[in-house]
């Protein structure tokens, strides 16, 4: 199973020392970008986003979690070449333009993400469409937008649940929220790909 260090947990005034201090934790770096609508914070700056793009060659985890259309994915694609996965919630406004960029890019895994309060029904006609295959499920087991957050629901059992009630997908599965140290082997036995940490590794 790969870790995905969720920037948004570590000193935002000094994000790639945090970073390249804890580089032996990780394998990802994960971007969580907000709207203030659809979550209720900005996430991550755009001034660290892009410094993050082009300053570094950490393997970069995007995490849209807008309604607005995702023009800054568009532009950090121009930016970078080190974006290897990009995500976005179901429950967003903007699900289908998200889908449209994702399918001009080549070597970007495509995640659908579903908020942890969500019916997990609703990823049904995602799942199910024949015009897009994601790569992955992000499963946000916390409210968006904040770190060190208790799960609204735990990690383990929304992994199951989704497999009970999708025996057949057999994409990538990413847990987001909540993960401690503690979880990571029982989250590896469910058959999760990355596990996103913040706290257990920046706090």
């Amino acid at each position: 199973m790969k870790i995905s260090a969720s920037i948004l947990a570590a000193d935002q005034n000094n994000i790639i020392n945090n970073l390249n201090n804890k580089k032996d934790l990780f394998d990802y770096v994960h971007i969580d970008i907000g709207d203030n609508i659809f979550c209720p914070t900005y996430g991550i700056s755009k001034n660290n986003v892009y410094k993050l793009v082009t300053e570094t060659t950490y393997k970069l985890d995007i995490h849209l979690m807008i309604n607005e259309y995702p023009v800054l994915l568009e532009n950090l694609f121009k930016e970078n070449n080190n974006i290897v996965k990009a995500s976005h919630h179901v429950e967003s406004n903007s699900i289908n333009e998200f889908i449209d960029i994702m399918q001009k890019q080549d070597n970007i895994d495509t995640g659908f993400g579903i908020l942890g309060s969500s019916d997990l029904n609703i990823l049904r006609p995602f799942l199910e469409s024949e015009n897009v295959t994601p790569d992955y499920i992000l499963l946000l087991c916390v409210n968006p937008g904040f770190s060190y957050q208790d799960p609204v629901i735990s990690p383990s059992q929304r992994v199951l649940d989704f497999k009970n009630l999708y025996p057949n997908y057999h994409g990538q599965i990413m847990v987001d929220g909540g993960v401690s140290n503690k979880m990571l082997n029982e989250l590896s036995d469910l058959g999760v790909n990355v596990s996103v940490q913040g706290g257990a590794i920046f706090g």
